[in-house]
């Protein structure tokens, strides 16, 4: 189990990467134990974990981790949301601005199965854990097979789109475009595209395969494919999700 810590995140660069979506870049300071104990710069997490971050007393968002402990920064990927407090505080924010944050916390994380192909089930920007997640097996010596399913209305919906395919050599990527029936998708984008929704990627994948299941995005989807899932036969132990409210 990571230690809680306390600190201030300061920002040190945003992009919008997708509709309505914006990556945060953060370095770290004033660490501290939630007994008030300062803690070096080192801010230990396991990918798949998220930080609360604070925009008023009460007022306290979570948000998962996209970037990589060896990066030593915190990446976020927030979707701008009206009238939603941390998102519109993020959005206008300036380089430099700091925020009080709380963390790491959460138990997704991946799995140490031998030779399981791992499948990541996402929608916007439930891609973040996943990022983390991906590039951190890709660097153990004998990286799993990795495939991610990876669901929007368009591409320009999707965040990390190019990125994705320099994140292994042993990641699959299969896009689900609801509302894109000409798959207009990067013409360097080394993957497949679907017009449909993620839960018709699901179809190839039966339980006498050793897949674990990784679900994160918005809480319908997350529902879906539990449903498909339970019907295909495949064991609750393996799925693993972090939902979306």
């Amino acid at each position: 189990m990571n230690t809680i810590l306390t600190g201030d995140l300061f920002l040190q660069a945003k992009e919008t990467v997708a509709t309505d979506t914006i990556k945060f870049n953060f370095t770290f300071d004033n660490l501290k134990t939630l007994t008030g104990e300062a803690v070096e710069n080192n801010f230990v997490f396991t990918p798949g974990q998220f930080v609360s971050l604070g925009f008023t007393e009460t007022a306290w968002r979570a948000y998962s981790i996209a970037s990589t402990p060896e990066e030593q920064t915190i990446e976020l990927m927030i979707r701008i949301v009206p009238g939603g407090i941390g998102s519109e505080a993020l959005n206008a924010a300036k380089l430099g601005d700091k925020f009080p944050f709380k963390g790491p916390f959460g138990h997704f994380q991946l799995s140490s199965t031998p030779d399981a192909h791992l499948v990541f089930c996402a929608t916007g920007t439930g891609i973040a854990p996943f990022r983390a997640m991906i590039k951190t097996e890709a660097a153990q010596s004998h990286p799993r097979k990795m495939t991610l399913l990876y669901g929007g209305k368009n591409a320009d919906d999707l965040a990390y789109l190019e990125e994705a395919n320099s994140w292994s050599d042993h990641l699959t990527v299969k896009l689900g475009l609801s509302r894109d029936p000409d798959l207009k998708i990067p013409e360097n984008l080394k993957c497949d595209a679907a017009h449909c929704r993620i839960t018709t990627l699901l179809e190839p994948f039966n339980k006498d395969e050793k897949v674990e299941f990784y679900l994160c995005g918005n809480g319908a989807m997350v529902k879906s494919v539990q449903e498909i899932l339970a019907e295909k036969g495949f064991e609750k132990n393996a799925i693993f999700m972090e939902r979306f409210n």
